[in-house]
């Protein structure tokens, strides 16, 4: 045999061997590949899952009949009533004086006075 066939051969087997060397590489590296996005899937079910209970214990937990009852076994306040809310223009502010203040609530007791004896009662009082 000829020096350029033997070297035509050996060529070719090497580049054979490198071709069955890359296509193992890729075929182990797909492999990886495809369990790490198997266990992302896995590990995004599991937190789904872990979001619908969580969202069900919330409803449960964050339920008004049954907060209103806690609230009547550990706290003594009362409910609010009407009278107590106010509008923000009620609210004093730093840069008022104080005749100022005084005379904004006044305003907004008598407005309130208008719908409620309690309140005119207590305007009456006050003045």
């Amino acid at each position: 045999m000829s020096t350029n066939k033997i070297a035509i051969y050996a060529l070719a087997i090497t580049v054979v061997f490198f071709t069955i060397a890359a296509s193992s590489y890729l075929k182990n590296s797909v492999y990886k590949l495809e369990r790490e996005l198997k266990e992302i899937n896995q590990n995004i079910q599991n937190d789904k899952i872990a979001i619908h209970v969580l969202n069900a214990e919330w409803s449960k937990l964050n339920n008004p009949t049954r907060l209103r009852n806690l609230a009547k076994a550990h706290t003594n306040l009362n409910s609010a009533s009407g009278e107590q809310i106010i509008n923000y223009s009620a609210l004093p502010f730093s840069y008022e004086s104080e005749n100022a203040k005084k005379q904004n609530a006044r305003r907004n007791i008598a407005a309130l006075a208008k719908n409620n004896r309690n309140i005119r009662k207590m305007a009456n009082n006050v003045r």
